[in-house]
C-alpha cells in the first residue's frame, strides 16, 4: 500500500467515513499527492479537494470517452455544488484548481453574472475593410459554449428567485445533459438567427449556505445532476485552520516526492494516453484527428466507446451491490425523506459507473473492476451519507418538536453511557465532550459536523460546559453543583 501523506490528517478524525475516504486515496500515490499540494492552498477541506482531482481528469478526459447504458451514454465530467460558510477555502481552491488545468493546458473560465447572450453567445454585424456593414452577421460564443471548466464563485445567485436566475439554472441544467446526445444543445431565437450552443462545460459552483437553499435543492433539478456536498464549520474548525496557517508563516514547505510538476503531467500525459488507445483504435493519425469537425470527432468517440473499457468479471456484481447499499440507507430514513432522498439516487448511480471508470485510469488500467466499483462507490456513499444528513437535519419532515426531543433524548442517553469526572470547585458529574460527541455520532448515524450542529442548536438547553487541563467537560443542567 502506498505511504499516505496525510495519513489521520487527510481525513477528519475518529469516523468510518474518513477510513473509507483514506483507503482508496492511499491506493493511488497521484491522487495523494495531488490532496497534499490542495490542502496546502486549501486547507481542511479534503472532500471538495478529492472532488476538485475528478472535476479536473473530467474535463480531460472528455473529447475521447463515452460511457455506453442501454441505447445511449453518459460522458466523464464531474459536476460539483459546495456549500460551506464564508471564508472557509472555498474561493482559495480555485486559485489551486485553476493553477493546475492552466499548467495541463485544460481550457476554464469564471462566471459572475451573464444575459442570455453573455451566457449562450449573440451575433455581430461584419465590416469589410473600409468599417462599411457587409450584412454578415458572425456568431460569438457564450460562457457555456464548448469545452471549458467554469468556476461559479458565488452560486448563491443561482438560488435568488427571480425570471433571470430561473433560466440560468436552466441552461446549467442543460448543460449538464451527456455530451453528444444532443440534449445538451442550448438554444436562442432571436430575430432572424438561432444560435445553437453545443456545450461541453464542467460546472464548479460553490457558496455560503443562503436562506431557503434547501427548498431550492428539493425543487431544481440542476441538484440532481451535480454532486453535492455541504458542511457546517464551527469555531473549532475556524481556529485549527487558523492555527495550520500560521505555522506557515516564516516556513519553507517540506519538499514531497510528487511536486506539482508532477501533477500537471499527470494530467497532460493521461489525456494523451487515453487519445492515442482512440485513435489506434479508429487507425486514425493525429493530424486527421486536429483537421475534423466536432461532429466527425463524436462519431468516432460513440463507435469506439464499447471498446475503449471492458468491464471485469465483478464489474456488475459490485454495481449492484452499490445499489443495494444506496437502497438500504434509504430504507432506515423515515418515508417523509426517504422519498425526498431518492430523487437523488439516479444521479449517484450514473457517477457510480463515471467515478469506476475515473479510478481505472487512475489504475492506468483499460479493465474496469470491482475493486474500481468499490472505489467509486467509498466516495460517492460518502457524499450520499453527506447529503441525507445535511436534508435530515434541515429540512421540515415531521416537525420541529419531535425531531427535538429523539435528539435530547439521544443525548441524554449518550450523556449516561459515559464516565463521569469530578472538577475542582465544579463538583462531579461531568464528562469529556469530545467522547460525547463520539458517543452521539455512533449512536446517531451522523458525522462530526452534524452531531457538532446538534449539540450547538439543541444540547445548550441540556448541558453546561467548562475547561479543565485544555479539554471541554460537558454536565447535564440541573445535576449536583
Amino acid at each position: 500500500m502506498a505511504n499516505s501523506y496525510f495519513g489521520a490528517e487527510i481525513l477528519e478524525k475518529d469516523t468510518t467515513v474518513d477510513e473509507r475516504i483514506n483507503k482508496v486515496i492511499e491506493k493511488y500515490p497521484i491522487l495523494d499527492a495531488y490532496l497534499h499540494h490542495f490542502s496546502q492552498t486549501s486547507m481542511k477541506n479534503q472532500i471538495p479537494g478529492l472532488l476538485s482531482f475528478f472535476f479536473i481528469q473530467g474535463q480531460t478526459t472528455l473529447p475521447y470517452i463515452r460511457l455506453p447504458t442501454g441505447d445511449t451514454h453518459l460522458d466523464l465530467r464531474v459536476h460539483v455544488f459546495w456549500i460551506q460558510p464564508s471564508r472557509t477555502g472555498k474561493s482559495i481552491a480555485w486559485n489551486f484548481i485553476s493553477d493546475i488545468m492552466e499548467k495541463a493546458e485544460i481550457p476554464f473560465d469564471l462566471f459572475a453574472s451573464g444575459t442570455d447572450a453573455g451566457l449562450i453567445g449573440s451575433t455581430e454585424q461584419e465590416y469589410d475593410s473600409n468599417g462599411k456593414p457587409t450584412g454578415e452577421v458572425k456568431v460569438v460564443e457564450g460562457l457555456l459554449s464548448g469545452r471549458k471548466a467554469i468556476n461559479f464563485d458565488e452560486g448563491s445567485i443561482l438560488l435568488t428567485p427571480n425570471k433571470h436566475s430561473q433560466e440560468t439554472v436552466l441552461y446549467l441544467q442543460t448543460a449538464c445533459n451527456p455530451v453528444g446526445s444532443g440534449n445538451n444543445t442550448l438554444v436562442k431565437h432571436m430575430k432572424g438567427q438561432k444560435i445553437e450552443c453545443p456545450s461541453l462545460v464542467s460546472l464548479w459552483i460553490t457558496t455560503y449556505p443562503p436562506k431557503g437553499v434547501k427548498e431550492y435543492v428539493l425543487t431544481k433539478g440542476i441538484f440532481q445532476r451535480v454532486l453535492l456536498y455541504h458542511k457546517h464549520w464551527d469555531m473549532d474548525d475556524r481556529k485549527e485552520v487558523s492555527n495550520r496557517r500560521l505555522n506557515t508563516f516564516m516556513k519553507k514547505p517540506k519538499k514531497v516526492e510528487m511536486t506539482k510538476d508532477d501533477l500537471y503531467d499527470y494530467f497532460k500525459s493521461t489525456e494523451k494516453r487515453i487519445r492515442d488507445r482512440l485513435l489506434d483504435m479508429a487507425e486514425m493519425t493525429f493530424s486527421q484527428w486536429s483537421e475534423s469537425s466536432n461532429e466527425e470527432k463524436e462519431e468516432v468517440v460513440q463507435e469506439h466507446m464499447w471498446n475503449m473499457f471492458s468491464a471485469g468479471e465483478d464489474y456488475t456484481k459490485q454495481l449492484e451491490k452499490a445499489s443495494e447499499n444506496l437502497y438500504e440507507e434509504l430504507a432506515e430514513q423515515p418515508p417523509s425523506i426517504s422519498e425526498i432522498i431518492a430523487s437523488f439516487t439516479p444521479a449517484i448511480e450514473n457517477y457510480l459507473g463515471i467515478f469506476a471508470i475515473h479510478m481505472a485510469i487512475l489504475d492506468e488500467s483499460w479493465v474496469v473492476t470491482g475493486d474500481h466499483v468499490d472505489d467509486a462507490n467509498n466516495i460517492l456513499f460518502t457524499l450520499f451519507e453527506n447529503l441525507i444528513a445535511w436534508l435530515t437535519d434541515s429540512v421540515e419532515v415531521g416537525g420541529n418538536k419531535q425531531k427535538e426531543a429523539k435528539i435530547h433524548d439521544a443525548m441524554i442517553a449518550c450523556h449516561g453511557e459515559q464516565t463521569q469526572h469530578e472538577l475542582d470547585t465544579h463538583g462531579d458529574g461531568w464528562v469529556l465532550k469530545n467522547i460525547f460527541i463520539s458517543t452521539y455520532m455512533s449512536r446517531a448515524k451522523v458525522s462530526k459536523s452534524t452531531a457538532d450542529r446538534h449539540f450547538k442548536d439543541y444540547g445548550a438547553s441540556l448541558f453546561k460546559s467548562r475547561k479543565s487541563g485544555g479539554r471541554v467537560f460537558i454536565r447535564k443542567i440541573g445535576d449536583t453543583q
